[in-house]
């Protein structure tokens, strides 16, 4: 019992050191601040360290600088990646620097926005990348006043020539063995499938236009795998 009462006691004490590490910290958010709290303390050799809400790099209680609604990218007419974005809300907010990348993992510097600093009203941007030739990722990197900053999604734009819309198989249906596979630059392989699944050929690197010779008749799969995705479409042999 003496073990129990003393143990008790010891988390009796570590509960009212962060009840009243909270009652301080507390007294120092302005309600109309957000939302965030750290504190410790230490009684009887035990030590607490607390957070409530998130912090910033630098613990400090600030509100979000910048509220980004929508960040889109798209193929424009003259056939060039085109951004768009918008922000509802901007606190000291320097502006967005426009990152691309090829792979989706190393990134370079493709352009500057300036913001509107402080706002409370909505604001549209929009950037076109003069340089598209291939398919391209880009993320914003939204910038401070203090030079701290924020990530947005990454949007990714395809030009035409590498969608998977330009996958064709023709004729189909066939009554020759021989048919025409047409298909986007940087097609990785191209796989011919039966219906139940199993790989009757694959041939890689297969360029944009192949000619598929099918062993017999029936129906078939085809499949193609490429940078941005994979597309199957249905072949018939009569």
């Amino acid at each position: 019992m003496v073990w129990t009462f003393a143990y008790m006691n010891k988390l009796f004490l570590t509960a009212a050191v962060f009840l009243y590490a909270y009652h301080l910290q507390a007294q120092q958010i302005s309600p109309g601040a957000l939302y965030a709290a750290s504190g410790s303390g230490s009684a009887n050799g035990v030590s607490v360290d607390w957070v409530l809400g998130s912090l910033n790099t630098f613990s400090e209680i600030s509100p979000l600088p910048v509220r980004l609604v929508s960040f889109e990218g798209k193929l424009n007419t003259a056939g060039l990646a085109e951004l768009h974005w918008k922000t509802a809300q901007e606190i000291d907010n320097l502006g967005f620097e426009i990152q691309k990348s090829l792979d989706g993992k190393t990134w370079e510097l493709l352009g500057w926005i300036d913001g509107a600093a402080i706002s409370n009203t909505e604001h549209s941007y929009r950037y076109i990348d003069q340089e598209f030739v291939t398919t391209s990722y880009y993320r914003l990197r939204q910038v401070d006043f203090d030079d701290s900053y924020t990530y947005s999604k990454t949007v990714c734009v395809i030009p035409e020539k590498e969608s998977l819309d330009r996958f064709h198989v023709y004729p189909n249906p066939s009554r020759e063995n021989k048919v025409k596979v047409q298909m986007p630059e940087k097609t990785k392989t191209l796989f011919l499938f039966d219906l139940l699944g199993r790989k009757l050929g694959q041939f890689e690197a297969p360029g944009t236009t192949h000619i598929l010779t099918l062993p017999q008749t029936g129906s078939y799969l085809l499949q193609i795998d490429t940078p941005v995705g994979s597309k199957t479409t249905k072949l018939v042999f009569h």
